[in-house]
């Protein structure tokens, strides 16, 4: 039996303009995988997969362009495949992406909750039923459009591949070709960088236009003490944008017309964010600027526990320092998840929002972007905290170094903001 790190690379990387699929596969799984992909290819299938990147440098950039570029987005489901980080990142990256999934199972699988909700509104094949090649190719076929199928369909490509056997690999040559391929894709990425204009080319940024609110047509006044102090001691200190203040547009009907939380099928409630304005002080550019948050939108009360994400999930990726017992771990907030695990959280949720048919058309669960929290934490304030200016209040809203002792904390146990949203300070690092 030969050993997977030793399975020769069938073929390059396809790197043409046409319509491809990429390959995500567990690196265990390498002799199936290759056997399988042969056979698509030589059936005209367009292939993306990461042999010949280096462990280092560029390879998640890499993945994540083609990704970005792929027609569809083949997986190959085994046991190995649930284990791999790699494979559920890349998994996450392109439902983020929207990318249309075929999911070929290797062998009989038990998926995660969430995995498996997030992949049941696509395609799947699993390679023990009859014919399953061919339906994979038709799949893929389908999935590049019926103008690229005449161009592709069942033509062998034209250049030969190598048969490799697996008995007696030529390791040698395997690796040289895998550094071939790595060189060409080198010189292809300098060749693109060289076209682009020098720095002395590129001409001077123009000044971005500040937003206004919809109906005034002045940005909100600060209270000068507010703008002076605040600006002047942080300035200083960091060239991170900071949220001076926030604004309602109008929020005498904000006030008049909010809805009740609204409850998902966890029983988790969510707060409604009116549309409004946010100031933020850019100190790169040493100006205010203001940015509209034009559409309302709902946001979660709590942050997300390790029960929730837990029966979502079906694992639990969380770690709890020191003195775990003090504690009910279920309602500690989820922590040791990357920005991927926190998009398939978002997609596991929306496909279990519409099995259960309570989520309005168009709607759907996704992490709020920047300037959204910002604007939610402040809720409707201009002042140093959203509760306001004594920084000794701080302890009745949030957990941090002086009270935490150095733990985390079951979610909701401090005071919410003026939109009944919870632990925006403090807890968990945002």
């Amino acid at each position: 039996m030969i050993a997977t790190r030793d399975t020769p690379v069938p073929f390059e990387a396809y790197s043409g303009e046409g319509p491809y699929a990429f390959v995500s596969y567990a690196h265990a799984d390498k002799p199936i995988v290759y056997k399988c992909m042969k056979w698509l290819r030589t059936n005209g299938i367009h292939m993306w997969y990461d042999e010949g990147i280096p462990p280092a440098g560029e390879w998640v950039e890499e993945i994540a362009t083609a990704i970005k570029g792929s027609r569809l987005f083949l997986v190959f489901i085994s046991p190995h495949a649930v284990d791999s980080r790699y494979v559920r990142s890349e998994v996450g990256y392109a439902l983020s992406l929207d990318k249309d999934i075929l999911s070929v199972y290797l062998k009989e699988t038990d998926l995660p909750a969430g995995l498996d909700l997030c992949l049941q509104p696509f395609q799947s094949i699993r390679t023990q039923e009859a014919g399953w090649e061919d339906k994979a190719k038709v799949a893929i076929l389908d999935s590049f459009g019926s103008a690229d199928r005449s161009k592709l369909a069942f033509r062998a490509p034209t250049t030969t591949v190598a048969e490799f056997d697996e008995s007696e690999p030529d390791l040698w040559e395997s690796w040289d070709a895998a550094r071939k391929a790595q060189r060409r894709r080198a010189k292809r990425r300098k060749e693109k960088v060289d076209k682009l204009p020098k720095s002395d080319e590129v001409p001077a940024p123009t000044k971005p236009k500040v937003s206004q609110p919809a109906e005034a047509g002045s940005p909100p006044k600060l209270p000068k003490s507010v703008a002076s102090a605040r600006v002047s001691r942080k300035t200083s200190n960091t060239r991170v944008p900071i949220a001076l203040a926030s604004q309602v547009i109008d929020e005498t009907e904000a006030v008049s017309t909010r809805p009740e939380p609204h409850q998902d099928v966890l029983g988790a409630e969510y707060s409604w964010i009116p549309e409004g304005t946010l100031t933020v002080w850019v100190p790169y550019a040493n100006e205010c600027r203001m940015v509209e948050v034009r559409e309302g939108f709902w946001l979660g009360r709590m942050l997300v526990t390790q029960d929730d994400y837990t029966n979502v999930m079906g694992v639990n990726p969380s770690h709890v320092e020191n003195r775990q017992d003090l504690f009910s771990q279920e309602k500690l907030p989820v922590n040791n998840v990357s920005w991927l695990d926190a998009v398939s959280y978002g997609k596991a949720m929306t496909n279990l929002a519409k099995r259960h048919g309570i989520l309005p058309k168009g709607y759907e669960f996704r992490l709020p972007a920047e300037v959204e929290w910002e604007y939610a934490c402040r809720a409707g304030t201009a002042t140093d905290y959203y509760f306001g200016d004594d920084p000794s209040e701080l302890s009745n809203h949030a957990w941090f170094r002086g009270n935490s002792d150095k733990q985390i904390h079951p979610v909701g146990q401090k005071q919410p903001n003026p939109w009944g949203l919870y632990d925006m300070y403090g807890n968990i690092r945002e």
